[in-house]
């Protein structure tokens, strides 16, 4: 803001100029409440052009200069496997593409019982085979619709 605007803006938040009768100098007077919402003026005023000086510095700078590599049809294909293999690694999707079924996770906790958990008791055992059975139901989730979460729910509690 140049002075003028500052002289201006402080004339229409009510303050008094006055010049000192023997120094001739200049003062403002006012009260407490315009002169905050003064000072807050002029602080909304610099933080927005501050804002707006470093969004066009970067906008200038990052979206000017940038400009995609073109990519041939197999460098983006590797790229779509290397990003799938970093999302597994990740977790964030699962490595098997083949969806399990029911009866694949009730065989798998067969097998399991059989071989690995086979001191386990049977309460314990069937425990496993609920957490195994409520990992492999799908989540619920808000995009679905109120029907689907209910079964799913229902599904839940009728497990344990």
């Amino acid at each position: 803001m140049t002075d003028e605007q500052i002289l201006k803006l402080a004339n229409t938040y009510g303050f008094d100029r006055h010049i000192s009768k023997t120094t001739h100098d200049i003062y403002w007077e006012c009260d407490e409440d315009d002169f905050l919402k003064f000072a807050r003026e002029l602080y909304d005023e610099k933080m927005w052009q501050g804002f707006q000086a470093g969004y066009n510095a970067a906008y200038e700078e990052k979206v000017s200069e940038w400009e995609p590599t073109p990519q041939t049809p197999e460098q983006t294909e590797q790229g779509l496997k290397e990003a799938f293999r970093e999302a597994v690694k990740q977790g964030v999707v699962s490595s098997s593409t083949k969806q399990k079924t029911l009866r694949d996770v009730i065989a798998q906790w067969s097998l399991d019982s059989v071989t690995d958990n086979i001191d386990l008791d049977v309460p314990t055992c069937v425990e496993d085979l609920v957490s195994r059975i409520e990992e492999w139901l799908p989540k619920e989730h808000e995009t679905n619709s109120y029907k689907w979460n209910e079964c799913i729910r229902m599904i839940r509690e009728k497990l344990r």
